[in-house]
């Protein structure tokens, strides 16, 4: 008879209805998973700001390089990838103050590195299109038609 006893008064401090218990259960799965995913979104997020930081950084490197190497060409300065990270990592966050700067140094404004290089066709293009202008002998016969005679 103890155990009849005994079983009572367990269900007497656990008196849950199977409604309640199916709630608690459902709450607390969805604490589990929330918290499951809050932890993964709060570590996703520092990793995605630090990729998106890197790029940047990277990003701004080579405008730096591309910045010397158009603005002083051959210098101390022109393709050392290391003063260019160094000042990037100086001037995070006043990256506008770093462009102000080396545009008042050099009097060149500040591009992107792709802007350069489109820079470089055109001079290239107009530099190819004055030599095919110019025509020094006033021959306009090509060479290989001249052995007629």
């Amino acid at each position: 008879m103890s155990h009849l006893i005994a079983f009572p008064k367990l269900s007497l401090l656990h008196s849950e209805t199977i409604v309640q218990a199916t709630k608690s259960a459902r709450n607390s799965k969805l604490l589990r998973w929330g918290g499951i995913l809050g932890s993964i979104l709060f570590i996703g997020g520092f990793l995605v700001k630090s990729f998106v930081e890197e790029r940047i950084f990277e990003r701004d490197t080579q405008r730096v390089l591309a910045y010397y190497k158009h603005a002083a060409p051959n210098s101390f300065h022109d393709g050392d990838e290391r003063h260019a990270r160094y000042m990037v990592w100086k001037y995070k966050g006043k990256k506008d103050k770093l462009w102000r700067r080396l545009e008042a140094k050099y009097d060149i404004p500040v591009k992107h590195a792709w802007e350069w290089e489109d820079e470089e066709e055109t001079n290239e293009d107009s530099k190819k299109e004055e030599e095919e202008a110019e025509d020094l002998d006033g021959d306009s016969e090509k060479v290989g038609e001249s052995d007629e005679l």
